[in-house]
């Protein structure tokens, strides 16, 4: 689900990328990692207006968060939840994360951590 986003490079007002968790085996939730690629323009002026209503001002994720994320993070609820592919989870995250949409079949309750490759 989506907890957050980073700017881009160019447009410091756009995500550039979508910070995303799950709920663990103990139900906290943690952060997996930034999501960049996947998104047209279409996408992400309508992902960003979501983003912006969802605003909040603290980490919604337990844990360590990188120094290089809470330097810059903008934190949201956890209401959405996306699609997103990614070749293997290690213990740092998702490797190689494609965003593949938002999914409005699954409620953000339902969204685990996947298991390790």
């Amino acid at each position: 689900m989506v907890v957050g986003w980073l700017a881009g490079h160019t447009h410091s007002e756009m995500f550039g990328s979508l910070l995303v968790a799950a709920h663990d085996n103990q139900g906290r939730l943690v952060l997996l990692g930034a999501v960049g690629t996947g998104f047209n323009d279409t996408t992400r002026r309508s992902l960003q207006r979501e983003l912006l209503a969802l605003a909040v001002p603290a980490p919604p994720v337990t844990g360590e968060i990188p120094a290089s994320i809470t330097a810059t993070a903008h934190w949201v609820a956890p209401h959405l939840v996306g699609d997103v592919a990614y070749r293997e989870r290690t213990a740092t995250g998702l490797r190689h994360p494609s965003w593949r949409g938002l999914r409005f079949d699954r409620s953000p309750a339902e969204i685990s951590v996947p298991e390790h490759n």
